[in-house]
């Protein structure tokens, strides 16, 4: 396996040589992957976390650069032997006291406690979440990665049902639900403990959905946070959109064609917008490579929470119409004088969430 010395952040890592990224790679290493990261140091300078597990670490970048760059206890795991070793020369290259280890990871969860749980596995983090959950201290911060966005944003129905317990639905803003999927299903495993799982801070960036969920060992707090469990009901004829409780299905939209179901997903904020702005500050004042785009990314997510809605990708609303369409700001202005709340979207650049409704949304573009 050849290697290849680079720096992320203030730390210098060891990691494979490009190749096509694959299960089959000797040992994993996304670069793609370095927001991620990069976002991952900020949210635990920001939450004074005592005790990081880095759960499936590949080549070990996240676990040895939260070890470098933040001063806490952390423990860099992964099965793979020729993985573990690269860990442990990173770990020796930047004069760590990480400590490495080479278990199957729900063996490692099943007898460790930590401040800041973070599962980054190649494809669906399903397999590890209640133990995950199980062993992250009250307070402390679950971070989780998924890549198998084909099955949560509904290519793949079956396999979303069986690993999600929920239906996907290949809607215009397929990713937010898929996203919503992914902490829904993770609130509801950890609603079985009396636990609750809150997002912080979430997003959906290229092939992938990251979220930072805050954990709590409360009944009446995980009681509270199945409130925001429901269906997202969806009209393909108008492009209508409503979350609804199971009791408050409906079979037909205001305009007569048939809803679609979504769910169970969670239709709560699926970030704090006071946590999103202490992101932005620590990106701001730290040494990340990709602190621009990380910058644009919280503050656009932190004004996203005022609308709960899902957002439309205005090119769909104005073929709906026959219209041209018009630019994303002028669209924004004209629904804000008239009252209603309007911002862009960090899922889509042709993406806009309004508290307003789709026949008020059609009759602003028609005038």
């Amino acid at each position: 396996m050849e290697l290849t010395d680079i720096i992320e952040g203030n730390t210098r890592l060891l990691v494979p040589v490009g190749e096509k990224l694959s299960k089959k790679n000797p040992v994993f290493f996304n670069p793609g992957m370095e927001l991620s990261r990069d976002i991952s140091v900020a949210a635990a300078r920001i939450s004074g976390v005592n005790r990081f597990c880095d759960l499936l670490a590949g080549s070990g970048a996240r676990g040895v650069r939260i070890s470098n760059e933040v001063n806490c206890d952390v423990v860099v795991n992964d099965i793979n032997k020729r993985a573990y070793d690269l860990i442990n020369r990173n770990i020796e290259l930047n004069n760590l006291n990480a400590k490495a280890t080479n278990l199957e990871a729900n063996i490692l969860l099943s007898n460790e406690r930590f401040d800041f749980t973070d599962i980054d596995p190649f494809g669906s983090p399903t397999r590890f979440l209640e133990s995950a959950i199980r062993a992250t201290n009250n307070g402390g911060i679950l971070g989780i990665t998924a890549t198998d966005t084909a099955a949560l944003c509904g290519t793949y129905p079956k396999a979303c049902r069986r690993k999600y317990d929920a239906v996907p639905l290949r809607t215009d803003y397929y990713n937010e639900l898929g996203l919503r999927i992914l902490i829904g299903f993770t609130a509801r495993l950890a609603a079985r403990y009396d636990i609750s799982t809150i997002p912080i801070f979430s997003h959906c960036t290229r092939h992938y959905f990251r979220t930072y969920l805050r954990v709590s060992l409360s009944g009446k707090k995980s009681k509270d946070s199945l409130k925001n469990i429901n269906f997202l009901q969806h009209c393909f004829n108008c492009l209508n959109r409503r979350i609804a409780s199971i009791d408050e299905i409906r079979e037909k939209c205001e305009c007569g064609g048939r809803f679609r179901n979504s769910g169970l997903l969670w239709t709560g904020n699926f970030a704090d917008s006071e946590f999103c702005r202490l992101l932005e500050g620590e990106l701001s004042a730290g040494k990340f490579n990709k602190k621009k785009e990380a910058i644009k990314l919280t503050g656009m997510i932190a004004n996203e929470q005022a609308i709960s809605n899902p957002y439309y990708n205005i090119h769909k609303l104005f073929r709906k119409i026959k219209r041209p369409a018009r630019p994303m700001e002028d669209i924004i202005d004209r629904l804000n004088s008239e009252g209603f709340k309007a911002e862009r979207t960090h899922f889509s650049g042709t993406g806009l969430r309004t508290d307003a409704s789709v026949s008020e949304i059609y009759n602003i573009l028609e005038n």
